[in-house]
């Protein structure tokens, strides 16, 4: 069976199995998540800092959970800065500010500091990446603190007809380890994607593909959220 095959099987059967574990008792909707990236390294400053990265993000999204259709629900704004270690593993220091507007709520605003570590391997043509986070959710209006780990693993593999060109599925993992009021204490949110990601040249590629968000609520329905996820990446 062709790679391709596969990683298209392996997509469908994580896709179908999500859906169906969640259906009941749950809010379905659409959205598109959009993200411009910009990365790199203090290199050019000194060949001595080429270990030291950094990282900025804008992330947009969206709902169609209103009567008049798609709206605006979030903008998130990422910067980070790590250090590679090695050829394998990263660690890295983080802020999120998160402006976030619920359907016939007042909006707010949250302040999000976060550590990672981010673990990538190579094997047999796979690329597989794990990531670590625990991130600090404070609400920027009530002062409310929710401390969040978070456990994505990732695995990507080239597509031979065209190079640059590779498919990715993922499966990231939430818990609360305390009582906040943002979600449950435990399990809370979990994320599957799948797309196909292409370098267009050495500093610029663009990843293409579907986010499927469940989000196990504190009260009421829980909400899975059918995303069209499109990233556009910049390296300097």
């Amino acid at each position: 069976m062709s790679m391709i095959k596969k990683t298209l099987i392996l997509s469908t059967l994580l896709f179908a199995h999500s859906t169906a574990s969640y259906a009941t008792g749950t809010n379905d909707m659409f959205g598109v998540w959009g993200s411009v990236i910009l990365q790199g390294s203090l290199k050019s400053l000194s060949p001595d800092l080429d270990k030291i990265k950094w990282q900025v993000m804008n992330q947009t999204r969206t709902r169609d959970d209103s009567s008049q259709g798609s709206r605006f629900s979030e903008n998130l704004l990422f910067s980070q800065v790590g250090y590679q270690f090695t050829p394998n593993a990263s660690l890295w220091v983080g802020y999120v500010h998160d402006w976030i507007d619920p359907l016939n709520k007042p909006s707010y605003q949250e302040n999000r500091p976060y550590q990672d570590f981010l673990w990538n391997q190579t094997l047999g043509g796979f690329n597989l990446m794990a990531r670590t986070r625990l991130e600090e959710r404070i609400n920027q209006t009530t002062g409310n603190v929710g401390y969040r780990p978070r456990q994505l693993l990732q695995i990507s593999h080239p597509l031979p007809f065209l190079d640059g060109l590779s498919a990715y599925l993922g499966d990231e993992v939430f818990f609360y380890v305390n009582q906040n009021n943002f979600g449950k204490r435990g399990f809370s949110e979990n994320r599957v994607l799948s797309g196909l990601s292409y370098q267009f040249t050495p500093k610029i590629s663009m990843d293409l593909g579907y986010l499927g968000q469940y989000v196990d609520n504190k009260t009421g329905n829980n909400l899975f959220t059918h995303n069209l996820q499109a990233n556009f990446r910049y390296t300097f």
